[in-house]
């Protein structure tokens, strides 16, 4: 197996949206189940495209679908937990980006967890892949972080 990485601090992330946990998150091991974070983090990263303009709906033009997802625990999260989901664009390419996310509980300055969500722009009548409209580019940028 390979090291792995250690969680990050708040300073990884470009913006944060807070969320309050509910009793329904709750497994029957008293912690948030694992496929709760995934719709937690889901919440937050709409919260920020919609911040941006995405996810209108009534629009007719292209729309970004998840192609890829994936989750790392380092510690638990459970009921009644508020939190902070860290957002931040860590790659971008011609049609296609990625953002990562941490969520962190309670203040803490350590993530409890992290993600990321690989989305491609698509035509919305045609699903096809589509280079991503100069616009949303400049929006998404707005969640890069500082050259370090």
């Amino acid at each position: 197996m390979t090291t792995r990485e250690p969680p990050r601090e708040r300073s990884a992330y470009a913006e944060f949206q807070t969320l309050q946990t509910r009793w329904s998150d709750n497994d029957q091991f008293g912690h948030i189940y694992n496929a709760t974070y995934f719709e937690l983090f889901d919440e937050a990263m709409n919260l920020s495209l919609i911040r941006r303009g995405f996810l209108d709906l009534a629009k007719d033009g292209p729309i970004q679908v998840v192609v890829e997802n994936g989750c790392k625990y380092f510690s638990e999260v459970s009921y009644p937990d508020r939190i902070e989901i860290g957002v931040v664009l860590s790659q971008m390419g011609t049609s296609s980006f990625r953002l990562d996310m941490g969520m962190f509980r309670n203040g803490e300055p350590r993530e409890s967890a992290r993600s990321h969500f690989i989305m491609v722009t698509v035509d919305n009548a045609t699903r096809r892949p589509m280079p991503t409209p100069e616009a949303q580019r400049q929006a998404l940028a707005t969640l890069m972080l500082p050259p370090a």
